[in-house]
């Protein structure tokens, strides 16, 4: 079943999907704990982050949101 999703809103949403919460989100400043209306695995794009410091991903949940750094282990 498919749902209507909002496709970047210019507030930093990307995508948002009613009743799941932001699926992709953007901005200078990652989204403090416990922030509501993130899903849960919502990527978000530090867009002032630095090498290794750019992209995250909630790992709480929709009502208290826990984002952590992606990282990619070296080869």
């Amino acid at each position: 079943m498919s749902r209507p999703g909002t496709i970047h809103d210019g507030t930093g949403t990307i995508v948002e999907v009613p009743g799941v919460g932001i699926l992709d989100a953007y901005g200078e400043t990652v989204p403090a704990d416990a922030t509501e209306g993130y899903a849960i695995g919502c990527t978000f794009r530090h867009t002032d982050g630095g090498d290794g410091d750019a992209l995250y991903v909630n790992e709480g949940t929709l009502a208290s949101c826990d984002f952590n750094l992606i990282t990619v282990a070296a080869a």
